[in-house]
């Protein structure tokens, strides 16, 4: 495993040391497009418009020239601000502001130069770095940072499209292929690529079928009559129910008569 981590990291210094030079060049050129455009907006500052229509209306002032170079100061114009200090130099070369300002001027130039040469080789090695992870470790997340600086990378694009089919997101990768066929059409590598991840989505997309839900087929079926409610039963009447008929009483018999006489015969009585 040590070998194996050990053989990764030459290989990925090897490719950051071979794409730093062009990398670098990438970031400064952003860098320094990103610092023109913010100069150039503050150029049509009020400040600034002011202080250069009173230089124009006044040449051989040094007044109204240093108010410019303090107005381009203001808006992070360093260099510009710099440029108008030394032509004013040369008009006047024994003035001792203008000496100074320049002197404090041309500190900044120097120190934003600094700055913005420690942001671009941190922009650098990061773009390197997303790079490498895309291209050789088959990072998805570092594919989308290194996108985001090179969007229409071929290379990138395509290892992008690898990674995601190693991920099992052929849908995803089929998109990245997609791409590339778009910026590369008469590649065949990348026309193979990208018809077999529209054939694995193809494949492992479930039927329409088996889209609807079974409660569909249910709520398709006649539904039945509703069975009519039993009556409640009869609430018993407010007047109480009339007594049955108590069945007459026979009338009874009279007690039957005996008679009684002497005639028994003998040895019994009547």
């Amino acid at each position: 495993m040590s070998g194996r981590l050990a053989i990764i990291v030459c290989v990925g210094a090897g490719f950051i040391l071979s794409h730093a030079q062009p990398v670098a060049a990438q970031a400064d050129v952003h860098a320094r497009a990103i610092a023109r455009a913010s100069c150039q907006s503050g150029k049509h500052s009020d400040a600034v418009v002011d202080a250069k229509a009173a230089m124009e209306h006044n040449p051989d002032d040094l007044g109204p020239r240093m108010r410019v170079a303090d107005a381009l100061v203001d808006q992070g114009c360093y260099q510009e601000a710099m440029e108008i200090l030394e032509a004013a130099q040369e008009a006047f070369p024994r003035s001792s502001e203008l000496s100074g300002k320049l002197r404090d001027v041309r500190s900044l130039v120097t120190e934003q130069t600094y700055i913005e040469g420690l942001t671009q080789a941190a922009e650098s090695a990061k773009i390197a770095r997303n790079q490498f992870r895309c291209t050789k470790l088959s990072d998805t997340a570092a594919c989308e940072d290194a996108l985001r600086a090179k969007p229409d990378d071929v290379a990138l694009l395509t290892a992008k499209g690898d990674a995601l089919m190693q991920a099992n997101r052929p849908a995803d990768a089929a998109t990245a292929y997609r791409h590339v066929s778009q910026l590369k059409p008469g590649d065949d590598a990348i026309k193979t690529k990208l018809a077999n991840a529209e054939a694995l989505v193809a494949t492992t997309q479930p039927p329409p079928a088996a889209l609807a839900p079974p409660a569909v087929a249910a709520n398709n079926a006649p539904s039945k009559a509703p069975k009519p409610l039993k009556k409640p039963p009869a609430l018993a009447s407010a007047k109480p129910a009339a007594p049955e008929p108590i069945p007459a009483v026979a009338a009874l018999a009279p007690p039957e008569s005996k008679t009684y006489s002497n005639d028994a015969p003998p040895g019994q009585t009547n």
